[in-house]
């Protein structure tokens, strides 16, 4: 099965482009923990869980851009889970990647339009379990444009997100 990603634009054309999903549901929010929130979305008779967070600091500030996002999301159906997805903000620069790094881990990224994801479930799950230990994050990518950017998000609060996200989607840890 392929490795199916979903991001916040990605979000909105599964909503488009779901039949089951043509009412264009609302996501529930589960809950909030410092700067993470936990959703799920009904997909006809399942439901998609993420959490999602806002960058803390963006550098440089100054770039033009829309706002950036990190992503983890459970799709049960597909059997897809711990789904990492960072909304850049920006096309992403033509054949680059981008480097999600926590603490000293660093993860290698793969871009497509504004979109960085990880390359397979095992990198998703080694970044998740990263992420849980982790006190920061910062996700850097090059736009089309040629400008670096370097989002930073605070890790405080992903876990008991994520909780709430596992719950909801039946995942076990």
């Amino acid at each position: 099965m392929p490795h199916i990603r979903l991001s916040a634009m990605g979000l909105a054309a599964v909503l488009s482009t779901t039949p089951a999903m043509a009412a264009d549901p609302i996501p529930n929010e589960l809950g909030t923990s410092h700067d993470w929130t936990a959703y799920a979305l009904p997909e006809g008779k399942n439901q998609i869980c993420f959490v999602v967070a806002d960058p803390a600091k963006s550098d440089p500030a100054t770039a033009k851009r829309d706002k950036p996002h990190l992503l983890i999301t459970h799709r049960p159906p597909d059997k897809q889970y711990n789904v990492v997805s960072a909304e850049l903000g920006f096309d992403a620069a033509k054949g680059s990647s981008a480097t999600l790094t926590v603490g000293k881990d660093k993860f290698d990224l793969f871009t497509d339009a504004q979109t960085a994801w990880t390359r397979d479930s095992d990198t998703d799950k080694a970044v998740v379990d990263a992420l849980i230990k982790g006190k920061e994050l910062t996700v850097q990518a090059k736009s089309a444009r040629g400008t670096a950017v370097t989002d930073t998000y605070s890790l405080v609060g992903f876990g008991d997100a994520l909780k709430l996200a596992d719950k909801a989607c039946k995942v076990k840890r």
